[in-house]
């Protein structure tokens, strides 16, 4: 029996201030349309806030790692391209005046031997020993080559003359379309990211927002509670039996809500798990690699090696031509032949060892500069990938936290309908 004391009193005015739903006496008390609606209806708007709030959190860190990987390989793009104009003005370009010197050198011997063979070919001929053909043909040599020669040396003055090369032009116009992209990228990821960062700000003054309000409905049904625990009621039975049904139905939707909410995560958990891993065994390597030299100065020793086998081969044909030409076995025209060879032989040595050198110097510094750009991007990759799992774990537990949370609020109603309704215990 509800005894109203002067306090009592009190209190009950204050609650029909708000309750309009509450009629005390001989009347029902209908909880349907009272206060625990707007209270589950509150939280649930509080919850789903909250697990958006999670959400974007998650999808913010995701797309912010996303971004900065696209754009450390656009900065490791630059940096390459810078190299290689770097490279080009520094050591390249001289190693191209030598080789195209060294092909002018090559193409002058060439054209000194036919013209001695042209020679021989015009007495040849003279002497009806061979055809005017074939004269003809050696005389088209002869052209051909002082060509060749020409074509050469103009490209030697063009190349030594010009303070910016054609080649280096071309490189610094690679350089400035990475640098304008990777510009590009950041002004698209800053926009972006502002967005993301105003729109989670936005969710987060929503939840607390809503927050306050819930605090507010949680005070209302706690007296609410308290005012039918001192009350004796009439309820419809027949109303109370479906609004008990309803709630019942609704808690095993949440748990089923709650289950399919853990495998979901758990899956989004893993994947992000597993990016971790395969970046933590990037790094690694990366770490174990940092001694080893590059592929391409290996590619290049072996040019040396192979040019040197090359120059010690030609050498020894070139012996022993002259001992045979010497003994009238072989023409001028075959011992020049390989003359010609140990000739072309030692200048691609000498290109070869110039041009390894150069490279070796110049990818020293690349490889040191990419190196500690790529172990200091798989570093920050570790480090993202690592709070966005814990972020997604965080994730996980609030949308699990909603779920569970959800259902206890949905029990904290059933027990107040239990308690109004008729013939029933909690």
């Amino acid at each position: 029996m509800f005894y109203a004391s002067g306090r009592n009193v009190g209190i009950l005015i204050a609650l029909l201030a708000w309750i309009p739903s509450i009629v005390i006496g001989q009347n029902a008390v209908d909880v349907r349309t009272g206060q625990w609606q707007v209270y589950l209806e509150t939280h649930t708007q509080w919850i789903q806030s909250r697990q958006l709030v999670a959400q974007l959190t998650v999808e913010h860190a995701q797309a912010d790692f996303d971004w900065r990987s696209r754009k450390a390989s656009a900065e490791r793009e630059l940096l390459v391209h810078e190299h290689q104009l770097k490279a080009y003005q520094e050591g390249l370009r001289a190693v191209r005046l030598t080789a195209l010197k060294n092909e002018i050198v090559v193409i002058t011997e060439r054209v000194k031997q036919a013209k001695v063979r042209r020679e021989w070919s015009v007495k040849l001929a003279n002497r009806g020993l061979i055809s005017q053909k074939e004269l003809e043909a050696d005389e088209i040599a002869v052209e051909r080559l002082v060509g060749q020669l020409q074509s050469k040396k103009d490209e030697l003055k063009l190349e030594e003359d010009q303070q910016v090369s054609t080649t280096e032009a071309g490189l610094i116009a690679a350089r400035e379309k990475a640098r304008e992209a990777l510009v590009v990228l950041e002004q698209e990821g800053d926009h972006t990211r502002k967005n993301r960062q105003a729109a989670l700000k936005a969710q987060q003054a929503e939840t607390m927002r809503l927050q306050k309000v819930l605090e507010q409905k949680q005070v209302e049904f706690q007296r609410l509670r308290e005012f039918l625990e001192r009350q004796e009621t009439n309820s419809q039975p027949e109303v109370n039996r479906e609004q008990i049904q309803e709630l019942e139905e609704d808690m095993q939707a949440s748990r089923l809500a709650e289950k399919k909410a853990r495998t979901t995560t758990n899956t989004e958990t893993e994947l992000w798990q597993q990016k971790l891993k395969a970046a933590t065994l990037d790094l690694s390597t990366l770490e174990d690699d940092v001694q080893k030299p590059s592929l391409e100065i290996q590619e290049q020793a072996a040019a040396v090696q192979s040019a040197q086998e090359k120059v010690n081969q030609s050498i020894q044909n070139e012996s022993w031509a002259d001992r045979v030409h010497k003994k009238g076995f072989i023409t001028q025209v075959l011992y020049e032949k390989y003359s010609l060879e140990l000739l072309e032989a030692r200048q691609q040595l000498a290109y070869q060892q110039q041009k390894l050198e150069v490279d070796s110097a110049l990818a020293l510094q690349h490889a040191t500069v990419l190196r500690d750009f790529d172990l200091r991007t798989a570093r920050v990759a570790v480090d993202a990938l690592q709070e966005i799992a814990r972020q997604q774990q965080s994730y996980v537990q609030t949308m699990l936290d909603s779920h569970r949370e959800q259902t206890s609020r949905q029990q904290d109603v059933l027990a107040v309908l239990k308690q109004v309704q008729p013939g029933t215990g909690d």
